[in-house]
């Protein structure tokens, strides 16, 4: 009896900490898209014609003129994209947009990088997580702005924000992958209803993402391979 109460802590300690850890791994795999998947081919063009799918939220970002001055092209582009009947098409929440916009490496990962002007209060997390809706990380931002520091943003700063995209390779053109759109996965999506949605192949999205359950892609940025574009449902 003696030694089994004894004993008691040392197991309760190592308990704590293997929930500590499995926590941090998980979280850790929350926060990170897996690097590989938004690398630069080697077989790939340096740059390309790529799409970012985006959900129009306000109170900012109900606005087709407001969203594309966020991604600095024209509203033309955006509601045509987008199959909107034109660019006055009202939006409402969560409506699914596609927003055109080139693709490059920068390094050895695959980005568009847009300038963003900072506003009153906001940090490369607040950008990256809200008006950007997770299509990139502020990581990602703190390395490509060396000069600012994070913890001392000011009005007015003008801030690069690369997005994860990714350009076709010569396989994926072979095997009819046209483009490779980058959607971020939410905790409403399965598998099927986002393959419906953008007109995918299931296996091909799993096979692009290296994802068994993407239940560990929640508001993370994924490639949705595609032939075409998917006409939205508006």
């Amino acid at each position: 009896m003696f030694m089994a109460i004894s004993l008691l802590p040392f197991f309760s300690t190592q308990a704590l900490l293997l929930l500590i850890l499995l926590f941090s791994s998980t979280y850790v795999t929350s926060q990170a898209p897996p690097a590989s998947n938004f690398s630069c081919p080697v077989d790939s063009p340096t740059t390309c014609s790529t799409y970012f799918t985006y959900l129009a939220q306000p109170p900012n970002f109900l606005d087709l003129g407001n969203i594309s001055d966020l991604f600095g092209v024209s509203r033309k582009e955006i509601a045509t994209a987008s199959n909107l009947e034109s660019e006055d098409t009202p939006l409402f929440p969560n409506q699914l947009l596609l927003v055109p916009k080139p693709c490059g490496c920068t390094g050895n990962r695959s980005f568009a990088n847009i300038t963003y002007q900072i506003q009153q209060g906001e940090s490369f997390y607040l950008v990256s997580t809200t008006s950007f809706e997770n299509l990139t990380r502020w990581q990602e931002v703190e390395a490509l702005n060396p000069s600012l520091t994070p913890t001392l943003l000011h009005a007015g700063d003008k801030v690069i924000f690369p997005l994860f995209c990714k350009c076709p390779s010569n396989t994926h053109l072979e095997s009819g992958i046209a483009y490779l759109i980058t959607y971020v996965w939410q905790p409403s999506d399965d598998l099927t209803k986002v393959a419906a949605k953008l007109n995918a192949s299931e296996r091909n999205i799993v096979i692009e993402n290296n994802y068994v359950n993407f239940t560990a892609a929640v508001y993370l940025p994924v490639l949705i391979p595609v032939s075409q574009l998917p006409v939205l449902s508006q």
